[in-house]
């Protein structure tokens, strides 16, 4: 339903019922109170608008299951205030335990109600207080309820005996009224939500995704620095390779010049830096090792993540194209 088809079923209906009893003298001899009947069918259907748009809401369904009774708390802060009219609000988990309240005193105290044995949406008047319940629910899976009760100023309807056009003026005042209300205040829950997921999707995912990218930078640049001392140290291993193999090929070629001793003393302490290179070098490849290890898990992480928002991006698209499908008005 539309925001404008929201506002002018009431609206219309409060003009039909000015019309019936501004006719209804001249066909009944006696007066009608049916507007209280018509007034009260208005409220509940208002109500019960009201708190499926909010039982319904992914923001809401991921407080319920996470049990971020701080979400749950702003929500019903933002909620009453709002709607004055609102006496008393709870969140109950699948158990019906109240895990938020506008009662502190409700908090984790299991809530009795019946109203839900009725249907997953209803709204009852019950000693001039509008009681509602609704269930929250992700796929068929029940995970928790909202209850509230209202009472609001319901404007009493009285006929005279004799046709007044009084009636059919404060119809058609009352009528625009309604439709005023009723059309501001779905048209600010409906910009509320939407401001609120996209404040929480960018407080919630741009710190992640920064912090991410930072130390991809970092794990990447100790990666190139660990990479340079690798070459550098084989350069000089094969430096000394080379030098090695040059003096014992000048030693074999002049042994007058170098006694035996001498190139068994050259060789071992060739062979010894040589040694020394390759633990150098070995150290040097688990290092290397370890950094690509951990460039990977960061790049993955970041990839998760990155995943992770595009979905919580095509939720928002969705949630904008329901709400924008809901604004089209029905020709």
């Amino acid at each position: 339903m539309s925001k404008i088809s929201f506002a002018i079923i009431p609206c219309v209906l409060i003009v039909l019922l000015s019309v019936f009893f501004f006719f209804s003298p001249k066909f009944l001899a006696s007066e009608t109170t049916g507007g209280d009947t018509a007034v009260k069918e208005v409220l509940i259907r208002r109500f019960i608008d009201v708190g499926n748009l909010i039982a319904h809401a992914p923001f809401v369904e991921d407080a319920i299951i996470m049990e971020e009774a701080g979400n749950l708390n702003e929500i019903i802060t933002r909620f009453r205030r709002d709607e004055p009219e609102l006496i008393y609000i709870h969140f109950t988990d699948a158990k019906n335990k109240v895990i938020a309240s506008s009662d502190p005193k409700s908090i984790d105290k299991t809530y009795s109600s019946t109203l839900l044995k009725s249907g997953p949406s209803v709204v009852k008047k019950n000693n001039g207080l509008f009681e509602g319940g609704f269930s929250i629910k992700v796929s068929k899976t029940q995970v928790g309820a909202l209850y509230f009760g209202a009472k609001p100023d319901v404007p009493a309807i009285k006929v005279a005996a004799d046709s007044n056009p009084i009636v059919l003026a404060v119809g058609i005042v009352l009528a625009i009224a309604v439709f005023i209300i009723m059309f501001s205040m779905q048209r600010n829950l409906e910009a509320k939500i939407v401001e609120n997921i996209n404040k929480r999707q960018e407080e919630v995912f741009s710190p992640k995704i920064e912090s991410l990218k930072k130390e991809q930078q970092s794990a990447q640049q100790e990666f190139d620095e660990l990479q340079s001392k690798t070459n550098e140290a084989k350069k000089s291993l094969q430096q000394l390779q080379d030098d090695y193999n040059a003096k014992k090929r000048e030693i074999e070629e002049n042994p007058v010049m170098q006694s035996i001793e001498k190139l068994k003393e050259t060789e071992a302490a060739i062979l010894s830096r040589l040694g020394k290179q390759k633990e150098e070098e070995q150290r040097l490849n688990k290092e290397v090792s370890l950094l690509s290890q951990k460039r990977e898990e960061v790049h993955s992480a970041l990839e998760a993540e990155k995943k992770e928002e595009r979905t919580l991006h095509e939720k928002l698209d969705l949630i904008k194209r329901k709400i924008l499908h809901l604004e089209t008005p029905k020709k």
